[in-house]
């Protein structure tokens, strides 16, 4: 008899097989990413990681401060307030994942 998953999905029961597959218990996506990330003596969130975001949202600013017609300092300070901070988590976020899951 098959199992009832809580969002409703039904599977073999213990001990039961999949057609065609033989006997093996359903992977689900939190496993597949724990046996994906980095799992090595190294920190899951080094001190550098930020540091990737903080360049890219300091260089916009920049740019965003060269190509105001006016007042350029308070156009790379807006800009740092905004979107700064989004750069700085996207980027950190984006070298996260490269960082523990190894993307070459």
């Amino acid at each position: 008899m098959a199992a009832a998953e809580p969002d409703g999905t039904r599977r073999p029961a213990e001990g039961a097989t999949d057609p065609g597959r033989g006997p093996s218990p359903r992977t689900r996506a939190r496993d597949l990413l724990r046996s994906a990330l980095v799992n090595d003596d190294d920190p899951r969130f080094p001190w550098w990681m930020p540091l990737p975001g903080a360049a890219l949202a300091v260089a916009w600013a920049a740019w965003q401060a060269v190509g105001a017609d006016g007042g350029a300092t308070s156009a790379f300070v807006g800009a740092l307030l905004w979107p700064g901070p989004a750069i700085v988590a996207l980027a950190t976020l984006a070298t996260f994942l490269g960082w523990q899951l190894e993307i070459d």
